[in-house]
């Protein structure tokens, strides 16, 4: 089993990093390109469609290996993944190119969701913290599935505000992912986080300070989007409080800086569409003075919960309880000291 993960890996690499250079020339000739602006980092027009690349690797890596014994019989999961994860795609790229509404955006990324569970990517079962699980409603699973799907796939679209940012926070998260589906048993979310961190570490050689070619929506969307539908399949397969708990907290990082970014404009009186440059990325720029120094530190966060959300997923019962609990104690007072709610002193004048 382990050869296949590791040719997987490898063809995902080797396929998303040949074709980025590519896709960056035709972004070039094109005009495809990120302009800067009063919100972004860059200070030069830089090729967008980077997650194009990003993406055909991943899917090459699969089609390479789904074939195999091992994985043939969950073949049409693994082809609903693809087909759902396209349509992200091609929002992505109508968005880099020819610019989307934020509710247009919206709407198509729920679209793209609801594919995604008819092809059996669904909240089905809720698991009950003191044991067991309950079969969730029809209606609710539906709509818990996709609003788990829309909220992973903006809470890495609004990471992506420094070079390598999204695309190693991504590789971390989908590594984090395999390791705990090898101690579940779950070959079907190990195959698809270890093509989904192969074709980003591929990418990420182009990506890294100083960026060759940015990924654009069409990036940070597909990653977003695949490690929600990877963590859905985990948890189903997992059935236990904790293992729904696994991706959440390996994705801590984006996942607080989503919310702190709801919490701020709605306190603001602001649309929650509404761009700004409190992101806890724009903060660590600020704070360490370089891209690459910011950039370091949220890998090291990241890793950090990644390997927190390994080692809970062997835990039961009480022990797994004092663990979340302090787990989330420390994830406050990390919030609390590097500012991130400093937003709320301000609006109370203080």
């Amino acid at each position: 089993m382990y050869k296949y993960y590791i040719t997987t890996f490898i063809i995902a690499a080797c396929a998303s990093f040949l074709l980025t250079p590519l896709v960056r020339r035709i972004s070039l000739r094109r005009g495809w390109l990120d302009r800067p602006n009063w919100r972004k980092i860059n200070k030069k027009p830089m090729p967008l469609l980077g997650g194009l690349a990003l993406y055909i690797g991943f899917a090459v890596s699969l089609l390479f290996v789904i074939f195999k014994e091992p994985f043939r019989q969950n073949s049409d999961k693994f082809f609903g993944f693809l087909a759902s994860s396209f349509i992200i795609v091609l929002i992505g790229i109508a968005d880099d190119t020819k610019g989307l509404t934020p509710r247009r955006k919206l709407f198509y990324q729920i679209a793209a969701s609801a594919m995604a569970v008819i092809c059996g990517y669904a909240i089905l079962k809720i698991s009950n913290p003191l044991g067991g699980y309950f079969h969730a409603p029809i209606l609710i699973a539906f709509g818990l599935s996709i609003f788990w799907m829309v909220g992973f796939t903006n809470a890495v679209n609004l990471m992506d505000g420094l070079d390598g940012l999204a695309a190693g926070v991504s590789s971390i998260i989908a590594v984090t992912l395999f390791f705990a589906s090898l101690k579940i048993n779950n070959s079907t979310t190990a195959l698809l986080s270890v093509a989904l961190a192969g074709s980003s570490l591929g990418f990420l050689r182009h990506n890294f300070y100083p960026a060759k070619i940015f990924m654009g929506d069409t990036g940070s969307m597909f990653l977003g989007f695949a490690l929600a539908l990877i963590s859905i399949e985990g948890a189903y397969k997992g059935v236990t409080f904790i293992t729904v708990l696994i991706p959440i907290i390996a994705m801590a990082v984006p996942f607080v800086d989503t919310a702190l970014a709801i919490l701020r404009r709605l306190l603001n009186g602001n649309s929650v569409f509404k761009a700004d440059k409190e992101h806890i990325h724009h903060k660590l720029l600020i704070r360490e003075g370089t891209q690459r120094k910011a950039v370091l530190t949220l890998y090291f966060l990241t890793i950090s919960f990644g390997l927190i959300a390994i080692a809970l997923s062997g835990m039961k019962g009480v022990w797994a309880f004092f663990a979340i609990l302090i787990t989330a104690i420390l994830t406050l007072r990390w919030i609390i000291n590097a500012g991130l709610v400093d937003f709320i002193r301000k609006i109370n004048g203080d």
